[in-house]
């Protein structure tokens, strides 16, 4: 394998890996702020707590902070920034049998191209290990090398995949018993 195939594997592994950050990034953040709040809430005696308020505004002027929830994103502008991203996950139209060159399981029951990016999702019935047997053995075949894989769990994980100048990643999310596959071919 090419050190420019191991490279382009590598950074289609860290777009999925940031691309996860970004969707997971603002439930944990709630969750770390529930829990510093919890404990800040049995820690501070509660007179601390009510002098607070007080305490920041001579600090900080009323209007900086009345501005400061207009200047964080919304996790809705940040989707509308990326139109097709949450489309990517729900795809919808009729699923193809193959998708440039490479075969889409047949238990797919919609399926979506996003020809600007590479990409073609598809929705199916099925586990997150029926789409990894599905794609090792028809990969394979096909000739396709898989340098390296993320465990596959219950809820999904990702693929890749090489062949000659072409990356394949394949990512696999499971919810409510349904497998999104994502499928990501880039070009060496």
């Amino acid at each position: 394998m090419s050190r420019l195939s191991k490279i382009l594997s590598l950074m289609v592994l860290l777009v999925f890996l940031l691309a996860c950050n970004f969707v997971t990034q603002p439930f944990n953040e709630a969750q770390n702020l529930a829990q510093t709040a919890q404990a800040l809430g049995t820690t501070i005696p509660i007179e601390t707590l009510q002098a607070l308020p007080s305490a920041i505004a001579s600090v900080i002027p009323r209007e900086t902070l009345e501005a400061l929830p207009s200047t964080v994103p919304t996790l809705q502008a940040l989707a509308s920034s990326l139109p097709d991203f949450g489309n990517m996950f729900n795809p919808q139209g009729t699923p193809v049998q193959e998708w440039r060159g490479i075969p889409i399981l047949p238990q797919a029951t919609a399926g979506q191209e996003f020809s600007e990016n590479n990409t073609y999702s598809f929705k199916a019935n099925v586990t997150a290990k029926e789409v990894q047997d599905f794609y090792n053995e028809k990969l394979a075949a096909l000739g396709w090398s898989q340098p390296f894989s993320l465990p596959i769990e219950s809820q999904g994980g990702l693929l890749v995949f090489q062949k000659e100048q072409s990356s394949l990643a394949i990512t696999i999310t499971v919810t409510e018993g349904s497998a999104v596959v994502l499928l990501v071919l880039t070009q060496v």
